[in-house]
């Protein structure tokens, strides 16, 4: 079940997928998971991908609430002990992002790369982000370019990615689309609608067309995109 929510590829994957487990398991007329299943496009990343959520899934969220509250609130807090609580969480919080944002003031991440795209984003990034941006700029070297289509200004790659899952290497291919005239890119794996965070196939396809920076903008329909010229914004 794990694999057909997480590593399903696209809707229509997702709903053979979803399809083919519940035969196999013999659980067709198991009502909590047809109810699981109409609800879907609220809890199936594929579903959400599109959105920007920072990343945050809806079991992420309650573990965040609970590292908020944990040591101020327990089964036994009253309300009004709850308030006063919530008052010092809120100051702690506070607190841990002056010192977050001291450090990154202070502290120097190092590239790990020539590359000036990872300087750029060194240079508008929190840390914390920036480690993140760095992750996807190492995993460029799992993925590889396996097609390119060009109709003109309008570029459609295919980018294989190479990973470990189960001990087993596993290939996956990701559509993204570039234009060449408005520096656009976007691909198939939503990561940086979803978390906002630049994706190692993107990455790869930015390398193949040379381009040195990036910049971020957002669609009409409030969707995220991202540029390859100015700065990140």
């Amino acid at each position: 079940m794990k694999d057909v929510v997480y590593e399903s590829e696209n809707m229509d994957k997702f709903e053979t997928n979803w399809g083919n487990f519940i035969a196999h398991v013999g659980l067709v007329d198991n009502q909590w998971l047809t109810s699981l299943y109409k609800e879907r496009h609220r809890w199936v990343p594929i579903y959400l991908k599109r959105h920007f959520w920072a990343g945050l899934s809806t079991t992420q969220r309650s573990e965040n609430m609970k590292a908020f509250f944990d040591g101020y609130i327990n089964s036994m807090t009253t309300l009004q002990q709850f308030v006063q609580q919530y008052e010092n969480a809120l100051q702690h919080k506070w607190e841990k992002e002056k010192e977050a944002d001291f450090g990154s003031l202070n502290t120097v991440i190092h590239c790990g790369s020539q590359s000036l795209m990872e300087r750029q984003f060194k240079k508008e990034y929190t840390h914390a982000k920036f480690t993140e941006v760095q992750t996807e700029f190492r995993s460029k070297m799992n993925c590889l370019i396996h097609h390119c289509h060009n109709d003109g200004e309008n570029c459609t790659y295919i980018v294989m990615e190479e990973s470990i899952h189960n001990e087993h290497c596993h290939e996956r291919l990701f559509t993204i689309f570039y234009d060449r005239k408005t520096k656009d890119v976007q691909c198939q794996c939503f990561l940086f609608e979803f978390r906002g965070i630049i994706c190692r196939h993107a990455l790869v396809v930015l390398a193949q067309e040379r381009q040195k920076s990036i910049s971020t903008s957002i669609y009409c329909k409030g969707g995220a995109r991202m540029s390859g010229e100015s700065i990140i914004t």
